[in-house]
């Protein structure tokens, strides 16, 4: 697991339909959860985790398990509040519809005035909702 992490931290496969910065954490959740079944399992053995081996696949496990919340999700979220959230708002104070002069009919027409990057913070955001983190 911890290979397969270090190979696609950099890009991680995103699930189809999924914003890229919620789906780098659902791929890092995924991965720290395949990881966490075998070691409660361990736990319920007696005495399997007080070996030497034990004690490796121990710190191991505990290794990975922080670069995957704490230096991966942490930076990933922070990453993405800090370049939306100021941005987001900017977005959202531009009024929605803008009037334009057609110079041959010399009549006004109204276009919608949403830009598209606010749709992907909204995407984001949402997903991003759903797996748990606080949305400012």
């Amino acid at each position: 697991m911890e290979q397969l992490f270090q190979r696609g931290k950099e890009s991680p496969p995103i699930s189809k339909n999924m914003p890229p910065k919620s789906g780098a954490i659902a791929w890092a959740r995924s991965i720290m959860g395949r990881i966490k079944r075998p070691i409660y399992k361990f736990k319920t053995k007696e005495g399997l985790l007080q070996t030497d081996v034990g004690k490796e696949v121990t710190l191991k496990y505990i290794s990975l398990a922080k670069q995957l919340d704490v230096e991966y999700e942490y930076k990933m979220f922070n990453d993405w509040h800090k370049a939306n959230t100021d941005y987001a708002i900017e977005l959202l104070k531009k009024s929605i519809l803008t009037k334009k002069l057609d110079p041959e009919t010399k009549q006004y027409s109204y276009l919608v005035n949403f830009a598209p990057e606010l749709k992907v913070i909204i995407r984001e955001a949402k997903f991003l909702d759903r797996i748990g983190k606080d949305i400012p």
